[in-house]
């Protein structure tokens, strides 16, 4: 049976919204560089980017000696915030690998080095949450050599210097 071009055309609107829905969320993360030493003793803000509908939900932030998950206290909107990692605020829980409340963020030294990932889903703790937004692998020590952006390049996790005025790059 050949269908008509009227009824062709009506599946392809029907499955329009199924399309869309089904599209990967992605996006960036960033880290802000100021080129000062101070940045190596603190977590710096970052800068996050979200390509699609979901806005991020679970930050996770993990060293060799410390595991924190922050967790969103209300939606995002607008396709990016900026969240400072040394004092978050309001709108973020901060919670140990165990799921117990942290009060303080900061690094245990500027070498260390952090995988941080950025999901539009909360995970229970202890339990691997995806970052579907992004991933980013930074030192605070690296921050203090130069003054920009620390951005993600393609989803690797790898990072490099950049221009704040292109950050973010297009989805």
């Amino acid at each position: 049976m050949v269908a008509s071009p009227s009824r062709r055309l009506a599946a392809i609107a029907l499955a329009g919204p199924l399309l869309i829905a089904c599209q990967p969320t992605g996006g960036h993360v960033a880290a802000v560089a100021t080129g000062h030493f101070t940045a190596g003793h603190s977590f710096p803000v970052l800068l996050i980017s979200w390509c699609g509908e979901e806005p991020p939900r679970q930050i996770d932030l993990v060293g060799e000696h410390q595991r924190r998950h922050l967790i969103a206290t209300r939606e995002f909107e607008g396709g990016s915030i900026e969240v400072d990692l040394s004092a978050p605020g309001e709108d973020w829980d901060i919670l140990d690998g165990d799921g117990r409340a942290v009060y303080r963020l900061g690094p245990d030294s500027p070498q260390e080095e952090y995988l941080l990932g950025v999901g539009t889903a909360a995970a229970e703790p202890g339990e691997e949450a995806e970052h579907d937004i992004g991933t980013l692998v930074f030192s605070t020590g690296a921050l203090t050599s130069e003054q920009g952006v620390y951005a993600s390049v393609s989803g690797t996790g790898k990072a490099e210097f950049t221009d704040a005025e292109e950050f973010p790059p297009s989805c």
